[in-house]
């Protein structure tokens, strides 16, 4: 239990990517997310129904894939009531395999199988079209032969052109399902949405052709699974920061030192090395702008928001004007700390 409490509180953590961009260092900060649904991310022992529509079966699978590949802090985060006691439940109910349940026999099956919740719905759209035409090209058939000075023959410009045309092919594929995800206690729907993606491909006969109907409706039900994902349960996006690298306000010679010896470390991946050297140089030197504002990255970095957000609310009064990089700052970690509350519940043990 403490581990998650740990992780928790570490809503961001760095990876070891540090990109250099001209004069400034950017790190790329890894932050976990709360789930877009609040609700469906408590209910975290569920069972899936096989969806209806073209290729409903195929998507409720992989729904099941989804929710069991989804893990944090090394630890599954949903549990899943395997297919064969589901099958068979729905058979001793005399339920069909492929439908949706209404919210009274959802409570009556959630009840038998031992799920929080149950989810079932419906592909709506699995469907590419296709549309056929035709580019015109020209190539030349006819160059003006020249000569050089020590008279050998050499192509110069093209004199005559032939046009002609090549067939094309442009396919457009479109996924779209509406799942659905019922609390079985209360019969209460706590998810439901309509989801969709599409892909498109084009290609000529004297070009790279098409990517297929199967590839681009593939890529289409990705998108809405990683949507779905993103709804469900907490997710880690990747982020830039940039930090400061101004002297300015550092007038100690040693703490200047200190300071650039710390972007030299995070240049080299090792923020643990940079943020206790602009530690040391603030004892030294006080505050400047440039090292409020590192070491609020630090302290975003460890998972310290409130320290965080008074370090960059301090480089902000200090620097008395507006700076885009603090503003931005500012707005991150405010939002962290009011999602803080919502992210501890979501990850708190079944």
């Amino acid at each position: 239990m403490q581990k998650v409490v740990n992780l928790c509180v570490a809503i961001a953590v760095f990876s070891a990517v540090i990109i250099i961009s001209g004069c400034a260092t950017k790190i790329k900060v890894n932050m976990l997310q709360p789930a877009q649904y609040h609700e469906a991310s408590l209910t975290k022992a569920v069972a899936v129904m096989p969806f209806t529509g073209n290729g409903g079966s195929e998507f409720s699978a992989e729904l099941e894939g989804v929710l069991a590949g989804i893990g944090i802090d090394d630890k599954p985060y949903f549990t899943l009531v395997d297919r064969a006691t589901l099958d068979r439940t729905i058979s001793e109910m005399k339920l069909s395999q492929s439908g949706l349940v209404d919210q009274k026999t959802a409570v009556k099956l959630g009840k038998l199988i031992g799920a929080q919740g149950i989810y079932s719905g419906v592909v709506t759209e699995n469907s590419c079209d296709e549309n056929n035409y035709r580019e015109n090209r020209s190539t030349c058939v006819r160059y003006e032969q020249r000569r050089d000075k020590d008279g050998r023959t050499y192509q110069g410009a093209c004199i005559s052109w032939r046009n002609y045309q090549v067939n094309c092919v442009k396919r457009v594929a479109t996924y779209a399902v509406s799942p659905k995800l019922v609390d079985v206690t209360t019969g209460r729907v706590l998810y439901s949405r309509n989801l969709s993606a599409t892909e498109q491909s084009n290609g000529c006969s004297d070009t790279r052709p098409a990517k297929g109907e199967n590839e681009l409706l593939d890529m289409a039900r990705e998108k809405v699974k990683k949507e779905l994902r993103r709804d469900i349960a907490p997710y880690y996006v990747t982020l830039e920061i940039k930090l400061m690298d101004s002297t300015d306000g550092i007038e100690s010679p040693q703490a200047k030192e200190k300071f650039k010896s710390g972007l030299a470390y995070a240049d080299k991946k090792r923020m643990d090395m940079a943020c206790e050297l602009w530690g040391e140089a603030r004892n030294l030197a006080g505050n400047s702008t440039a090292l409020l504002y590192n070491l609020g990255v630090c302290a975003e970095s460890r998972g310290d928001l409130d320290a965080a957000l008074s370090l960059y609310k301090q480089a902000d009064k200090k620097l008395g004007k507006p700076d885009d990089d603090i503003s931005l700052a500012l707005n991150r970690v405010a939002t962290a700390i009011k999602n803080r509350e919502k992210l501890k519940e979501q990850m708190r043990s079944k």
